[in-house]
């Protein structure tokens, strides 16, 4: 029987049941191993307002935090290995770039094929780029990738979200805005991803992994949102520095900084953003070509270095 190992971090729950769903054609086929991330000490969910906002900084500088003791045997020769994780800040969540950046991330990840398998809001391309990054460092190879995301509009699933985090509900708001996070039967539907993974375990064949995960749509791509994307995650960078240069995460210090980026965030989401996205589609027939090459790179495992 193939081993795979399975490494997971999810607060809600979300992320995990997506993995639930993509191994039921799997179980009872190859041998499972799972390893829960947990942070030391935990982050609290549902989210306070600061300490939300004060994960910010090290989140998108990569940053690596402390892990609970691992439970993963070493000793196990792995055949494939499988990254969930949601979306903080356009980047990996802290505990998954802890785990990647961690000595037992190298001894079994090296030379392992290696799926990673994303639930977000809308917007996780800059996180994968991090991600290929450390997995290459790890000198994993990764040969597929899944992406769900929520299907709203970008602007009532910040709010959702947002809702969710900080009161733990995952329920309509004021019975108005539609409910937070990947839908149900989204959730339900990816065990289709599960028998293309086996099948390439099975033959020792990765190669075409992906582009048979595509054809079951694993990755929808918004060039539009991209474009916002790409724009945030070099904004996100420069507010990092700046409120790291007040101190480590929890430092009062950093607070008014961390308050002015709150609501400058919620600013340019809110209200310069349908601006930049009108202005993106007024101009999308001239950048065509270099935006189609941009969603086939994406919608791929290579990493252009």
């Amino acid at each position: 029987m193939k081993n795979i190992l399975v490494i997971t971090y999810s607060q809600s729950g979300q992320l995990n049941s997506i993995i639930d769903n993509i191994l039921k054609p799997i179980k009872g086929q190859a041998n499972i191993y799972r390893e829960y991330l947990k942070p030391k000490p935990q982050f609290p969910f549902p989210w306070k307002d600061i300490r939300f906002w004060d994960t910010m900084p090290e989140c998108v500088d990569l940053i690596p935090s402390e892990l609970e003791t691992l439970n993963i045997d070493t000793s196990i020769e792995y055949d494939l290995i499988i990254l969930g994780y949601p979306i903080w800040f356009l980047s990996p969540p802290i505990p998954l770039t802890t785990f990647l950046k961690s000595p037992q991330a190298k001894k079994v990840m090296n030379k392992k094929p290696v799926i990673t398998v994303i639930g977000s809001r809308n917007m996780w391309v800059g996180a994968q780029e991090d991600i290929k990054g450390m997995i290459s460092e790890n000198d994993g190879i990764l040969v597929g990738n899944i992406s769900l995301h929520d299907r709203h509009h970008n602007l009532p699933s910040v709010v959702t979200i947002i809702y969710w985090m900080t009161s733990g509900k995952k329920d309509r708001l004021w019975g108005v805005f539609p409910k937070p996070g990947i839908s149900d039967k989204d959730i339900e539907e990816s065990d289709r991803f599960g028998q293309p993974i086996l099948d390439s375990l099975q033959n020792n064949n990765f190669e075409n992994l992906q582009d048979n995960l595509l054809k079951l749509k694993s990755i929808e791509i918004s060039p539009s949102i991209l474009s916002i994307e790409r724009k945030g995650k070099k904004i996100f960078n420069i507010w990092s520095k700046f409120i790291r240069r007040k101190g480590e995460p929890g430092n009062p210090e950093r607070e008014t900084r961390l308050k002015i980026f709150k609501w400058y965030l919620l600013f340019a989401i809110f209200i310069v953003s349908p601006i930049v996205t009108l202005f993106f589609y007024l101009t999308y027939p001239l950048f065509f070509s270099k935006i189609n090459k941009q969603l086939i790179y994406y919608k791929g495992v290579k990493l252009n270095k």
